[in-house]
């Protein structure tokens, strides 16, 4: 039976996987990729490191031997008045982290340097009435876009490279109680 040497949660992996892969020509994403995501150290592109979300990385470079020499590279702030709980699952490719924070807010940064590339703020409306308070538990990757979900029940496509509005839409009625 295969026993890891190392359980490591996906948010982690991710960090780790960032500092190490550098930015790099962007490519799409394609199901293939979603689909061995687990089986691959070079980005992070699900919820749980794959399709089966048992957050578990085959990356050999961290161990129990010398994960006590990782120091931090960069720190980055989700700053400001709207900085809430973060609950989100990072994305990695080609040395961009993407990840989402509170108030409907999602930020890629390159990997190597801690560097803000793009940020998208939604327009939120007034009377938006979150059930479970104002964070946002990530994005998804696909092609050359990501999305992710809004407090007043949308989604939103961006292009991952340039962080620009490719479609959004609304699915249900936050007045409500609807979110995303």
């Amino acid at each position: 039976m295969f026993k890891p040497r190392f359980p490591l949660r996906a948010t982690a992996v991710a960090l780790l996987l960032a500092g190490l892969s550098g930015q790099a020509l962007a490519t799409n994403v394609t199901w293939d990729d979603l689909r061995n995501d687990d089986k691959t150290t070079k980005d992070v592109l699900s919820y749980g490191l794959g399709v089966k979300a048992q957050r578990y990385s085959p990356a050999k470079g961290v161990n129990t031997k010398n994960v006590h020499q990782l120091v931090p590279a960069w720190s980055f702030s989700f700053g400001g008045e709207k900085q809430r709980g973060q609950e989100a699952q990072a994305l990695v490719h080609d040395g961009v982290i993407y990840v989402t924070s509170s108030y409907s807010r999602i930020y890629a940064i390159d990997a190597r340097t801690g560097k803000r590339l793009w940020e998208y703020e939604a327009r939120l409306p007034e009377d938006i009435r979150p059930c479970c308070d104002v964070v946002n538990r990530g994005a998804a990757i696909y092609g050359d876009k990501v999305f992710f979900g809004t407090l007043d029940a949308g989604i939103v496509a961006l292009n991952k490279d340039t962080g620009k509005v490719v479609w959004k839409k609304k699915w249900g009625d936050h007045k409500v109680g609807y979110t995303m």
